[in-house]
């Protein structure tokens, strides 16, 4: 390992920033689009069939993970005097704005294939620009950071700007689209995601004390050698499986507030806006308790969490107790496990990518974080598949819900096998 790196608190900051533009488009999307295309009927145009936009959903997914570790595989072998991972930032986060935006407007105002069509491409450039964007950005992190402790610290200020970029991206789309529309909304999130990435291209520079190594390998053996290092396996595998189930539920949100709690659309945006203040507020505490006993055994605790909240969502409207402010509560405590996600996946990554450099003399920071994403993108896609299946097959509507209500334990189900891989994880600290 290199000498100590002290970054800084301005520069800390300023690399921070960017992972609020990345939280807020890319949770933004499985909140409002198959709503947008396809809402309950009497909700809104519907613009193309509800099992359409899955297919278009796993369509730009697979886009995304396919990207992902050839993005990172590029961005580590690149060499220019601005660095390896700025001109990625530089040159990917306008046309990713510009290809969110782009969402919002169908060709056509009516229920036809057409419309699915275009929502497929259009998400497959913007998942594409989203990864050269984001990969070289997080890769950034075991670069700048060297030690155990400093990476819990910059990973708690990337997770405190990612939970802004939330708290916009939720309060702020349900206001924009109760008062303005979808596409004002679009234009409004799309400007800020663009300025945060700002601040990283301008401020961060890739210095000569990065222990950056030239990387020989083709982009697919570098790939599977990823694979061949078991507590990378044991990790990913169990957090894209979290990633699974939070998709679902994020997909979801819109359907059980306008259906099961009886409140408007809006109020999908305000819900997740309060799990993500409840997750906010659970900063200190994780990044307290994963000093004092280790990432791993707080990883798995929030594993546990999320689970037992997810059955929960199922007894929406079935107690003695008012649905929407019950379903306020429980959406609201699955920003305690949500935060555990936040603050700990880049620093348990960080030490996976020390460790692959005991086994191989390089570091290959972009290239694990390529992989990581075509893991857990793959199941953020498997989710809004299966999402939308779901709310094709067993119901939407006030009066079928069934499908609406089946989510909450279905996800939780696959959860629970991602935390009984992660028991796998070896490493305590």
């Amino acid at each position: 390992m290199d000498k100590e790196k002290n970054l800084g608190l301005f520069k800390s900051l300023a690399y921070s920033s960017g992972n609020l533009g990345s939280l807020l488009v890319s949770q933004l999307i499985p909140m409002w689009i198959v709503f947008f295309y396809a809402p309950p009927e009497g909700k809104g145009i519907i613009y193309a069939p509800i099992i359409f936009v899955g297919y278009a959903m796993l369509f730009g997914r697979i886009v995304d993970a396919i990207a992902d570790p050839l993005i990172g595989y590029f961005s580590d072998k690149h060499r220019s005097r601005f660095g390896r991972r700025i001109p990625f930032i530089a040159l990917g986060a306008p046309f990713l704005v510009v290809a969110w935006t782009l969402l919002f407007y169908p060709p056509v105002a009516d229920k036809v294939m057409g419309n699915a069509l275009y929502l497929a491409v259009v998400l497959g450039f913007f998942w594409f620009f989203f990864t050269v964007t984001v990969a070289p950005y997080l890769a950034l992190l075991p670069e700048i950071t060297s030690t155990h402790r400093q990476r819990i610290n910059l990973s708690t200020y990337l997770a405190s700007f990612g939970i802004l970029g939330l708290f916009i991206a939720f309060l702020g789309s349900g206001y924009l689209i109760d008062q303005f529309g979808f596409r004002v909304m679009a234009i409004v999130m799309g400007g800020i995601t663009l300025v945060s990435f700002c601040f990283p291209v301008i401020f961060i520079r890739e210095t000569s004390w990065s222990s950056a190594k030239e990387v020989t390998l083709s982009p697919f053996k570098a790939l599977t050698q990823c694979f061949k290092n078991k507590p990378f396996l044991y990790y990913v595998s169990a957090t894209g499986i979290f990633f699974l189930g939070f998709g679902m539920v994020t997909g979801v949100v819109p359907f059980m507030v306008t259906v099961l709690m009886g409140a408007t659309a809006g109020w999908a945006g305000y819900a997740l806006g309060i799990m993500m203040a409840v997750a906010a507020l659970s900063f200190p505490l994780i990044n307290y308790s994963a000093k004092r006993f280790g990432k791993r055994v707080v990883y798995i605790t929030v594993f546990g969490l999320f689970i037992f909240f997810l059955f929960l969502l199922a007894t929406i409207g079935k107690l003695p107790f008012s649905p929407f402010y019950y379903g306020l509560f429980i959406v609201a405590m699955l920003g305690i496990p949500v935060s555990g996600l936040l603050v700990l996946q880049n620093a348990i990554i960080a030490d996976v990518i020390d460790y692959d450099e005991t086994l191989t003399g390089f570091r290959r920071e972009a290239i694990y974080f390529g992989a990581n994403g075509l893991i857990t993108k793959i199941a953020i896609g498997i989710s809004m598949f299966a999402l939308t299946q779901l709310l094709h097959h067993f119901g939407k509507t006030i009066e079928e819900p069934l499908g609406i209500i089946i989510v909450g334990p279905i996800a939780g189900i696959i959860t629970f096998i991602g935390l009984i891989i992660f028991l796998k994880y070896p490493f305590k600290k």
